[in-house]
């Protein structure tokens, strides 16, 4: 999926979500979206609160960016309905998917980011969501979630 060289340490996240995958399944999902949403309390102890949508998406633009290995993050819209509509290009991480026998969005790095991304919203506009992959897109390396309102 993503052309860019990973890091050693991307490479190292990359090893260990796969062999959580493989060795948890199921299990690993719980696990991880915690982990996501624990990161999110700790690597930003800070965020506004009641953000608009233009400021949350800048912010979690630019916070996850500075992570390596997400790719680009965008928020794209939010929907009538409370949904919010996401967009990871250029995930170093998908090009590890077929290592762990689980594909895109059920890796156990995918929750993690999931449970990041839930907590950083639920942090910044109030909103509680539950984020899954509607689709991963190889051609343009891009993987579309949906974050929904729960």
């Amino acid at each position: 999926m993503s052309k860019r060289q990973l890091s050693p340490q991307e490479t190292v996240i990359a090893s260990i979500s796969n062999a959580i995958t493989f060795m948890m399944g199921a299990g690993s999902k719980i696990a991880m979206r915690e982990a996501g949403k624990q990161a999110s309390r700790d690597i930003w102890p800070s965020l506004p609160e009641n953000a608009s949508f233009e400021e949350a998406a800048r912010i979690m633009h630019d916070g996850i960016a500075a992570l390596e290995g997400f790719g680009e993050f965008q928020l794209v819209r939010q929907d009538d309905d409370g949904s919010y509509q996401i967009e990871f290009k250029e995930c170093g991480f998908a090009r590890f998917t077929a290592q762990s026998g689980q594909p895109c969005g059920e890796q156990a790095i995918c929750y993690f980011g999931f449970g990041l991304v839930e907590e950083t919203l639920r942090r910044l506009t109030g909103a509680k969501v539950q984020v899954k992959l509607i689709e991963q897109d190889d051609t343009c390396a891009i993987c579309h979630e949906q974050a929904i309102p729960r």
